[in-house]
């Protein structure tokens, strides 16, 4: 493990410095900011008024110094930080109950800044349960973190965080540990000498269960009941297995004193958005539990122009998952323990509706549950967490809250072109996106 982490930290640096390059001929001319354990890159409008509100941006693992939100909102007047965790390119070794010192570190550089009287917190994809995260702990205490059901609970350092003013989810999803509940593939199995086997009747890449290969797939009801079970008992089993192997460390039983390595096998790749997933509505985006809104909600058309209605992503099958999820680089991921259990493990019944959201501190959704400041959700309409972002934005304890869906929008926000009928059709997807949000943030700071 060490000479993997002397890799992954060579690759980090590599990172940062590829983006930095970058990001220095962007149009708002980005500072460099090393702030302790955290790198970030200072965004400041070009002209015009000195601006009074900071937007965050940051990934739990991701290399975010070119982030295009930082861009999109410093073309719109605003002060953006970019910033990078302690854990950047380094999934393996997350502490995921550290993260919030990280933020820490950007709210108060910014709070400093010149000008500044307000700060928001941009909490997309993986960055949604480390902003939501940080918020739920500055408004409740470390108490928040701390609760008997968390599988990792935070240390008491992690208290006394300053309150934002406000939290921004584009593209939110609930959380990592639900992501990969919903990512692995239970029909994969690992027995314990390595050998790897596939049960046929849970299959997703089978067509006898619905699957096809060359487009989208449609599974009946009865094998998506199945799966979703299969998926949390695989999960269940996971967990037990590696608490039981800690319990062991403590009492100095197990065949290493510390740590040790969680393989999962067709568990989805492990960088975000990619490919190698087994999430069923990768394959088949019909799923209406998890593909489309339960209410009628805003979707910002590609003309600029809002209308309500109940709101089904318009994304397409990935067929090309059933190659990639049964390889070692784009379907197996790789955890410790600790990044197992602190930031890739839940409690469920099913991976669809019977998550226990607050068993990790890693969770969106349990975290809005716990903030109080305006929210804005913003779904991307051409990707797969619609419905999940309304469950956030239901779920929102805060009075002052907002849902809208930017139409054929992906989740890196830039149109989704193979969801078109029409050449162009969503082809202002970042305009709308951030047009919307600067209106939002105008409107209350």
């Amino acid at each position: 493990m060490r000479f993997r982490t002397i890799l992954a930290a060579s690759a980090g640096a590599l990172a940062l410095l590829c983006a930095y390059t970058a990001a220095s001929f962007a149009q708002s001319h980005p500072e460099y900011v090393p702030l302790g354990r955290v790198q970030a890159a200072l965004y400041k409008p070009d002209s015009g008024q000195t601006p009074h509100v900071a937007f965050l941006v940051a990934h739990r693992t991701a290399n975010n110094l070119n982030n295009i939100a930082c861009t999109e909102l410093a073309k719109r007047g605003f002060m953006a930080l970019c910033f990078n965790t302690r854990f950047i390119n380094n999934e393996a070794q997350v502490r995921w109950e550290e993260t919030p010192l990280d933020v820490k570190a950007a709210v108060e550089f910014v709070r400093k800044q010149p000008g500044i009287t307000k700060v928001v917190l941009l909490g997309h994809s993986g960055g949604s349960p480390l902003m939501s995260l940080y918020e739920a702990i500055a408004e409740n205490g470390v108490a928040y973190c701390q609760k008997p059901e968390r599988i990792v609970k935070c240390a008491d350092n992690v208290g006394g965080l300053t309150p934002v003013d406000g939290i921004v989810f584009p593209d939110a999803h609930p959380g990592n540990p639900v992501q990969a509940l919903r990512d692995l593939n239970p029909s994969v199995v690992m027995g314990d000498d390595g050998k790897i086997t596939v049960i046929p009747q849970l299959d997703p890449f089978s067509t006898a269960n619905g699957f096809n290969p060359n487009g989208t797939s449609h599974y009946s009801k009865e094998f998506i009941t199945r799966y979703y079970a299969a998926q949390s008992k695989a999960m269940n089993d996971r967990l037990a297995k590696v608490l039981a192997a800690q319990e062991q460390i403590k009492k100095g039983e197990y065949r290493y004193s510390d740590d040790d390595i969680v393989v999962v096998p067709g568990g989805g790749n492990p960088g975000a958005g990619a490919g190698g997933d087994g999430k069923l509505i990768a394959m088949d985006p019909d799923i209406a539990e998890l593909m489309q809104t339960v209410q009628p909600r805003k979707l910002l058309k590609n003309d600029g122009t809002i209308v309500t209605q109940i709101v089904k992503s318009v994304a397409v099958a990935d067929p090309e998952n059933a190659r990639t999820n049964r390889r070692f680089d784009t379907g197996t991921k790789v955890f410790t323990f600790r990044s197992f259990l602190s930031a890739n493990a839940t409690r469920s019944t099913n991976a669809m509706d019977g998550i226990e959201e607050c068993s990790s501190n890693n969770s969106t959704v349990c975290a809005v549950q716990s903030i109080h400041v305006p929210v804005l959700v913003a779904a991307m309409g051409g990707y797969h967490f619609v419905r999940d972002q309304e469950i956030i934005y239901d779920k929102s304890a805060s009075a002052d809250k907002d849902y809208v869906v930017i139409e054929g929008a992906l989740h890196g926000y830039t149109p989704c072109k193979a969801c078109e009928k029409t050449p162009g059709q969503y082809a202002n997807t970042v305009k709308n996106l951030f047009d919307y949000m600067a209106a939002w943030t105008n409107k209350r700071f």
